[in-house]
């Protein structure tokens, strides 16, 4: 069985120029807003980077995506922790986890839920991405109204 590298400043070099080659193309098409890159790696030995993407129920969805040792931790978050009814929405989270693909939902330690998945890095491809991506923009769009609802008895859904 082959290893897989364990990521370093090349890694996130060659990880970096594929973001920034996948970010051009959505912001070319309106997907994407914008991409940031930290600079060198925090103290874990982690690189990172945040994408902002554009959402319809919710106008922007930021993505916050890691260079770990040997994968990439992909996350965003959906809802805040609930202000009411925790256990009615994590039990929609629950339910709806069944039916994701490519990605799952997670109660952060703030009580918050995100939508999260880990990618090999020798997974990361362009098409991965994107791929990656558009399920969390349309999974963010679907879920969001229902679990603002759920958490946030003061929530009105606006209709475009």
């Amino acid at each position: 069985m082959d290893r897989f590298p364990i990521a370093d400043a090349d890694a996130a070099a060659r990880l970096d120029e594929g973001l920034g080659e996948w970010a051009r193309t959505a912001v070319a098409e309106g997907h994407a807003v914008t991409i940031d890159h930290h600079d060198g790696a925090d103290p874990a030995g982690h690189y990172h980077w945040l994408v902002r993407l554009r959402g319809e129920e919710k106008d922007v969805i930021t993505v916050w995506i890691s260079l770990r040792q040997r994968s990439v931790h992909v996350e965003t978050e959906v809802v805040p922790a609930p202000e009411a009814g925790e256990e009615a929405l994590y039990r929609f989270a629950l339910v709806r986890n069944a039916d994701l693909r490519s990605v799952h939902l997670a109660i952060g330690p703030e009580s918050a839920i995100y939508l999260v998945t880990v990618l090999a890095l020798a997974e990361v491809t362009l098409e991965r991405l994107d791929e990656l991506m558009a399920a969390v923009v349309v999974y963010v769009d679907e879920l969001y109204p229902t679990m603002m609802t759920l958490g946030f008895p003061w929530y009105r859904r606006r209709r475009r």
